[in-house]
């Protein structure tokens, strides 16, 4: 893990992206890994049901007797359409298309659309399709508080909710890896996949630090285990796959970068702890 400044940070972007294109979305180096990912695809040898995967997409609750595959993939699913109607949110609004903006902000916001992209990918293991369904609607209005309060103030929230999504990608990889375990190759691309997010998220985590004076840090460790714990219920799947009192547990820790980046082959950069 690297941790110096921002002018790090944002060598360190480039490096790992390549060249931005916000206009069409696209960062270079992330492009190639997704061509590695298309023409080496990996498929389980058993598939999910689809019919019930399209069933309880759109529930608020999962119907009653679902294995613990099937729950793994529909938070897949669901974990990140808060953040996509987010960035959706702020890309309607202009807020990170001004040409005076620093160039890591726009690094963050592609990284944030290719996370859905990432997720996409794991499901496509499976023979299922990611699609684009409203997150619920608590989680809309935390987003939009989000995207709308003054730049100042909602850094605060953005960056504990960062560190929230960290811990919720983390224990979902762990949990991938753990279920399918039995096939080396779709636990592997579980793992790259998930590996990629988080280690963006840590990224992204660092930089609301680096805004914030330690003051705001202080108010960001105590509101991000009360942000991880409505994501937990906003997205019932990881209740019933993660034990509450662990989950709670956890949560209820000082934030721990080390934790999250023990195992990760990838290299990862924050610019200042939460």
């Amino acid at each position: 893990m690297s941790t110096t400044s921002i002018e790090g940070y944002r060598d360190y972007l480039r490096r790992r992206d390549g060249e931005a294109d916000l206009l069409n979305r696209r960062l270079a180096n992330r492009e190639e890994f997704f061509d590695h990912l298309e023409t080496n695809p990996i498929r389980s040898q058993r598939p999910a049901d689809r019919t019930t995967f399209l069933r309880n997409l759109r529930r608020r609750v999962p119907e009653p007797g679902l294995d613990r595959k099937m729950l793994f993939l529909l938070a897949t699913a669901k974990l990140n359409q808060a953040e996509r109607f987010g960035v959706g949110l702020g890309e309607t609004y202009g807020m990170n298309s001004d040409e005076d903006l620093p160039p890591e902000r726009v690094y963050l916001e592609l990284e944030e659309h290719y996370h859905t992209r990432l997720l996409a990918y794991v499901l496509d293991v499976f023979d299922l399709t990611f699609q684009v369904v409203p997150p619920p609607f608590v989680m809309r209005q935390f987003v939009k508080a989000g995207v709308f309060l003054p730049e100042r103030l909602g850094v605060m929230f953005v960056g504990a909710a960062e560190m929230a999504g960290c811990v919720m990608f983390d224990e979902l990889r762990r949990v991938g890896m753990e279920l399918f375990a039995d096939e080396p190759e779709v636990c592997e691309r579980i793992q790259r996949l998930y590996t990629e997010i988080l280690t963006d998220e840590i990224g992204h985590v660092g930089y609301c630090a680096s805004r914030c004076t330690p003051a705001e840090r202080a108010i960001m460790r105590r509101a991000y285990p009360l942000i991880g714990r409505v994501f937990a219920r906003q997205t019932v799947e990881i209740s019933l796959l993660i034990d509450p009192a662990e989950l709670r547990a956890r949560l209820d820790r000082p934030f721990d970068v080390d934790e999250l980046t023990v195992g990760l082959d990838n290299e990862t950069y924050l610019v200042a702890h939460p």
